[in-house]
């Protein structure tokens, strides 16, 4: 990982301690002419600052002072108050294309330019800008309080001299430099920036780095800088090992002649840098011209990296497998040093064959003809055959371990170099050393190898140290009194084995697989002995049984086709064997068994053995058919009608879900499903078999029948009015007085008196549900007004509106207080007035009201009125 290297060509300084946006800029000026003992000069100052915008982020400056010194005695001369004369905006231009991501450079440039005279004086004099806050945050100088100011941030302080007499030099002007750009370079990576300048009057110029100085006061509120103050001004303090001469470290350096910047980038983060330009005439120096300026470093990474192993040094033959560990996706072109080339775009392993045995050195590009292009080289020895390795002997700590190379194979020419790592940080170069270690556990350990053609290896093992010799043998056992039993012991390292006692009922008690009878439970002792002396040992218990004890399940009744498992319990590990007593097959070799019993009844032996000793136990099982059970109705119900559910097949019942059920333990119980639901039963009975056996019925719900016969009407007389039901296939009304036909849904009534009626809606099913309208029959047109109403939220005359009988339309309804302010009005039908102005309630008393509409003739009906308001 590279780092990226943003080089901006601009003066260091702020605006405002919250700031720091001001990022540098230069004073330079030209002369103009002279008249007797007065001198003009054009003076430019140059603001440089980054495109961030924001409410702490100050703005280039509209207006600044320049400041002129008398150069002999710091003397004031005068503050010459600028307007800003031109602004521009840069981004950079050119960008490397192996940047990956680069960060946007943008920065703004502020040009102050205005004529100065001055008398001819002997010193020349200084002309000074002054800025209060440079970034806080800056690598290689202190940042320090900004006085009357919470914040921190040293400010910077750029100038120019114009010579005096003592120069000769008074037509003089200030070289410029040459560029105004931002550049990117990598960090970590050699760079090169021409910083140079140029002299219309073709003076000799040297460049150096020089320290930076410290600034001024914070700008006002007007965004206008202060006054500079007079010098001398205070350099900034660097912080170790940064100083002026020495900006970005000892790896970057600047050119005295040409002003070529060049070296090494220094890692992430913000720099302050000073450029100052001398100008000599023969040989007399005449002025300086200073460029105070921020550097950014941040991360940068490369679009193509080459990568591959350093050597390939293992010298297995002249079959070399090259890998190749680069960026992916790109071409590649391996030169293999020995006058042949491969071109691939594959980045997988592969095989090059040398013709002859030397060293050769390899180089891989990647993405050869393109400016982001990488290589890398390699060192291949090609020679065979080099196979180094080792053995080791004795692994007792404390005792001396013994490493041998000597099986080492080099075809390729004589080992010339060893390293050994004993795999506790120690070494030796020794061809065969010796090593003592002190604690057992894992070490591994690698043999290093190099011969004299520069072939070299390395070689991994891991050696098991310990204080005692391992070795396994025969684990506690059982032994029937009638057997005998061949004991065993082995190690993985050489040694001998010794049994104790001896003497007690064992042959061949000095090797390691022995033969012992013991008559009764005895603990026999088994020595391991390593060629080291280290010891080891092991008690064996031989347990002798005489008599095996042994029982299994009880016997019991089960349920036709289920799987039954068989169980016992012996007071060893011996050896099980069931048997199926009507076929007489061995059904299970463990201790317990899987079975499926036929009926009416089955057997089952179980027999456990060690050697010549054995014990049985049978086992009985019952085998009876579960309950069957059954479960009705599957049947169609209307809503909120109980049905009866009936089961059968067992001796009990249990009825889910119990919540809908008078009886959930019956075997017949009234339900109340509120929709469409199953009901299961469960049934047990008492013949044997334990097994809950379920049923199930579907009962479908017809939903509650929604039968609505209108909302309730006011007719007028003598005019027919059709009724309108809804919720069902077929209806039926009630009383049949005045209707066209009763059983349809949408009859007509001409009854002419107000009447109640009732309409009943049939489902498909035959489910029903009735509802109810009142018809209200009033002479008309006309328009009816409630005299008074009352609306203190009883639910009860709360709204003062009209009842319209054969209006139509309504085109006003209007309600005005006394004095004729209008308190109310809508043109909607059936709106009213519920008592309240804008919000809050008018007061009880008497109202005026006006309405008019159109009649079913179109004719005009108004009315008017008064109407008392009582709460």
């Amino acid at each position: 990982m590279k780092k990226l290297f943003v080089f901006l060509l601009c003066m260091a300084g702020a605006l405002m301690a919250q700031a720091s946006h001001i990022i540098g800029g230069q004073v330079y000026y030209k002369f103009v002419s002279q008249s007797g003992n007065q001198v003009t000069y054009s003076v430019t100052l140059k603001l440089y600052r980054v495109c961030t915008t924001g409410p702490r982020i100050a703005k280039m400056p509209d207006a600044v002072y320049l400041s002129v010194f008398d150069k002999g005695n710091n003397g004031w001369v005068s503050d010459n108050l600028i307007k800003r004369t031109a602004f521009e905006e840069k981004t950079l231009g050119q960008i490397d294309p192996c940047i990956v991501n680069p960060p946007v450079i943008c920065y703004q440039i502020g040009t102050y330019t205005t004529s100065i005279t001055v008398p001819v004086n002997t010193q020349g004099y200084i002309v000074s800008f002054q800025s209060c806050c440079r970034d806080p945050f800056m690598q290689n100088i202190v940042a320090e309080p900004i006085p009357n100011s919470p914040d921190v941030g040293t400010g910077a302080t750029y100038y120019t001299e114009i010579p005096g007499s003592i120069t000769g030099a008074i037509n003089n002007s200030s070289p410029t430099f040459n560029k105004e750009e931002a550049t990117l370079v990598c960090s970590e990576k050699k760079f090169t920036y021409d910083f140079s300048a140029s002299d219309i009057d073709k003076d000799s110029l040297v460049y150096e780095f020089c320290d930076a100085y410290k600034g001024g006061k914070l700008t006002g509120e007007d965004n206008i800088p202060p006054a500079a103050a007079a010098p001398p001004y205070s350099f900034v303090s660097y912080i170790s090992p940064y100083s002026g001469s020495s900006p970005l470290g000892p790896n970057v350096t600047i050119n005295s002649k040409t002003g070529i910047i060049s070296g090494i980038a220094p890692a992430a983060g913000k720099y302050v840098v000073t450029v100052c330009v001398h100008e000599y005439r023969n040989g007399i120096k005449i002025g300086t011209l200073r460029k105070d300026f921020h550097i950014n470093v941040t991360t940068c990474v490369k679009q193509v990296t080459a990568a591959m192993p350093e050597k390939y040094a293992d010298c297995s033959s002249l079959t070399v497998t090259f890998l190749n560990n680069s960026t992916l996706g790109k071409p590649y072109s391996w030169d293999f040093g020995d006058g042949t080339t491969l071109n691939t775009t594959s980045a997988d392993p592969f095989t090059h064959t040398y013709a002859k045995e030397g060293v050769y050195t390899v180089k891989l590009y990647v993405d050869k003809t393109s400016n982001c292009g990488d290589s890398a080289t390699a060192i291949v020895y090609a020679y065979p055959v080099f196979k180094p390795q080792f053995s080791v002997a004795g692994l007792c700590s404390n005792k001396e371990t013994k490493f041998n190379s000597s099986a080492t194979r080099s075809d390729a020419g004589k080992i010339n170099y060893y390293k050994w790592e004993f795999g506790n940080g120690d070494t030796s170069n020794l061809p065969n050393p010796s090593y003592l270690y002190k604690t057992p556990g894992d070490y591994e350990i690698k043999l290093y190898a190099r011969n004299e053609k520069g072939c070299e290896q390395t070689i991994k093992d891991t050696i098991t140290i310990y204080d005692k010799p391992p070795f396994s043998a025969t684990a506690d056992t059982l032994l029937c009194a009638k057997d005998s039993l061949h004991m065993w012991a082995t190690s993985s390292v050489a040694g001998q084995f010794a049994w104790t006692p001896d003497n007690y009922f064992i042959l061949r008690p000095n090797t390691p697989n022995p033969i012992v009878f013991p008559p009764r439970t005895y603990t026999y002792k088994v020595t391991f002995t390593d060629t080291q002396g280290c010891v080891n040992d092991k008690d064996i218990l031989v347990e002798v049984k005489d008599t095996l004890r042994l029982h299994t399940t009880t016997d019991s009744t089960v349920c036709t086709n289920d799987e039954v498992h068989l169980t016992a319990v012996a007071d060893g590990p011996y050896a099980f064997r069931w048997t199926d007593l009507a076929t007489r097959q061995v059904v299970s070799t463990n201790s317990g068994a899987l079975v499926t019993p036929t009926p009416p009844r089955h057997k089952y032996e179980v027999m456990v053995s060690l050697g010549k000793c054995h014990t049985a136990d049978t086992v009985s099982l019952k085998v009876v058919d579960p309950p069957h059970a059954t479960a009705a109705p599957d049947t169609t119900v209307c809503f909120g009608i109980p049905l009866t559910l009936r089961a059968g097949g067992g001796a009990y019942y249990k009825w889910a879900p119990a919540y809908y059920v008078d009886k959930p333990s019956s075997q017949v119980t009234l339900a109340h499903p509120v929709d469409t639901t199953w009901f299961t039963v469960t049934v047990t009975d008492t013949l044997g078999c334990p097994k809950e056996v379920t049923a199930a019925v579907q009962v479908n719900v017809v939903p509650k029948v929604q039968a609505f016969a209108g909302n309730d009407t006011i007719i007028m007389l003598n005019t027919p009015f059709q009724l309108n039901a809804s919720g069902g296939v077929r209806y039926a009304w009630t009383p049949p007085d005045g209707l066209n036909n009763p059983n349809i849904y949408n009859p007509v009534t001409t009854y002419n008196h107000d009447i109640t009626y009732t309409v009943t809606a049939y489902t498909q099913e035959g489910c029903s549900g009735s509802d109810n309208i009142f018809v209200r029959f009033i002479k008309g047109p006309d328009i009816y007004i409630p005299n008074a109403f009352s609306p203190n939220g009883d639910g009860l005359n709360d709204i003062f509106r009209p009842l319209p009988v054969g209006i139509v339309e309504i085109e006003f309804f209007r309600v005005f207080d006394r004095w004729g302010k209008l308190m109310y009005t809508t043109t909607t039908y059936m709106k009213g007035w519920d008592g309240t102005v804008n919000g809050q309630k008018a007061g009880i008393g008497t109202y005026v009201w006006v309405i008019q509409g159109k009649d079913v003739n179109n004719n005009t009906v108004q009315r008017k009125g008064t109407v008392t308001l009582v709460r």
